[in-house]
């Protein structure tokens, strides 16, 4: 199928595909008891070529055998949840929707995507989040050239908003490029670089050579101080489509750089820490990820335990949309470990691809003949093919643990 367009070139395709989505609630603001769903993963998956496409939400009774098709098994959400910038914990969907206006949070059930709650929402274009706990959502975007934050409360969708006293726009540019978020012991990290909307300049977009972190205090929602660093752009981002980011075992943060999804084809795609009771990068780290696999970036990135992380790597050259292969990285050393012996994945760097459980990570591959989930054992170094999608899926979108 034809490749999707990246996150902030869409904005229009988002509110036409949007205008479909009509305000309804089935709860009338009471909390909603978790969804049954048979079990315990989900794939949202694409049929068609743009614009003639649909978007489902497939239940995946397995991960390591059998088929997945829509045969009988897929909730449709064409023209309620726009293709696959969601977020989904505990088996409900949560989209909001900018040119509709519309923020709403769902679940499947009996075949069908059913809408629990939606509200109206125009103040932000959402880039990225994080869980402050089970409860509480915070969302990271941009409105009217302005960093935005929106606190939702999923139990009941209540939404409080406000303004991010980020670093003032450079001369040049005229917006914000969202990237990672984290929230650790009652602070929020959040990536941000400069982006400009002078289209006729594409590609050749203009590029500032810095990228920023926001040290934010929760709830207060203050910007306490701002990391930053010259040797790489573009801080990951927007995650409502894939991961950049992780905690792991001992509460350091790890993001990735992915310059070209700010139209930087030069800086190197790297791996930096922000180490557990600080609020600066770690002086000591810094891992060139892109002089490890021939100048190629880093477009998502899955902890995967025990120091090692999977990183969705774009094959070189000046497109977001080309192809992708998967590697292992040993962060806590910033040391590049392999390229796993996957098929190529075609094109599309908005893939949440990653599941992780029982310490081996099940990759889903779009690849040119078969599209498989694959199992990959750190332990063993082993890789194992799994499910099979079958049944005219033109692509795989999310690969979702929901329980």
């Amino acid at each position: 199928m034809n490749k999707f367009f990246s996150f902030r070139n869409n904005i229009l395709m988002v509110a036409i595909l949007g205008m479909a989505l009509t305000a309804c609630d089935s709860n009338n603001g009471g909390e909603v008891p978790p969804p049954d769903e048979a079990g315990k993963y989900s794939a949202i998956l694409c049929v068609g070529s743009w614009p003639n496409t649909a978007y489902y939400i497939a239940d995946v009774p397995s991960l390591t055998e059998g088929t997945i098709s829509l045969q009988g098994n897929g909730a449709e959400m064409t023209g309620k949840v726009y293709a696959q910038d969601v977020i989904q914990k505990d088996g409900f969907y949560y989209h909001a929707n900018f040119g509709s206006g519309r923020f709403g949070k769902y679940h499947v059930e009996n075949g069908a995507l059913v809408t629990d709650k939606e509200v109206p929402f125009t103040y932000l274009n959402w880039s990225s989040y994080a869980w402050i706990d089970d409860q509480t959502l915070v969302i990271f975007g941009t409105g009217e050239s302005e960093g935005r934050y929106a606190i939702v409360k999923v139990a009941d969708m209540s939404v409080t908003t406000g303004k991010l006293n980020l670093e003032a726009i450079p001369k040049g540019f005229n917006d914000y490029n969202i990237g990672f978020a984290e929230y650790r012991a009652n602070k929020l990290y959040v990536g941000y670089g400069f982006a400009s909307s002078d289209w006729t300049l594409y590609p050749n977009m203009p590029v500032y050579q810095k990228f920023n972190v926001a040290v934010i205090g929760y709830p207060a929602m203050s910007v306490e101080s701002t990391i930053s660093d010259t040797r790489t752009t573009t801080p990951g981002g927007p995650i409502v489509y894939a991961p950049s980011s992780f905690i792991d075992e001992n509460n350091d943060i790890y993001f990735i750089s992915d310059p070209v999804s700010g139209y930087d084809y030069k800086s190197p795609s790297a791996v930096y820490r922000i180490k557990s009771g600080s609020t600066t990068l770690d002086p000591t780290y810094y891992f060139d990820f892109s002089s490890k696999v021939n100048n190629e970036m880093g477009a998502a990135m899955w902890y995967i335990g025990n120091g090692k992380a999977i990183v969705r790597t774009r094959t070189a050259g000046q497109s977001i949309d080309s192809d992708h292969f998967y590697s292992v990285i040993d962060v806590k050393t910033g040391t590049f470990i392999k390229k796993l012996d996957l098929p190529a994945d075609k094109g599309e760097r908005m893939v949440q691809a990653v599941i992780v459980e029982d310490g081996k990570a099940y990759i889903a591959v779009n690849a040119a003949d078969k599209d498989y989930i694959w199992e990959y054992n750190p332990t063993t170094d082993k890789l194992t093919h799994g499910a099979e999608f079958v049944g005219g899926i033109d692509y795989i979108l999310r690969l979702e643990k929901t329980k």
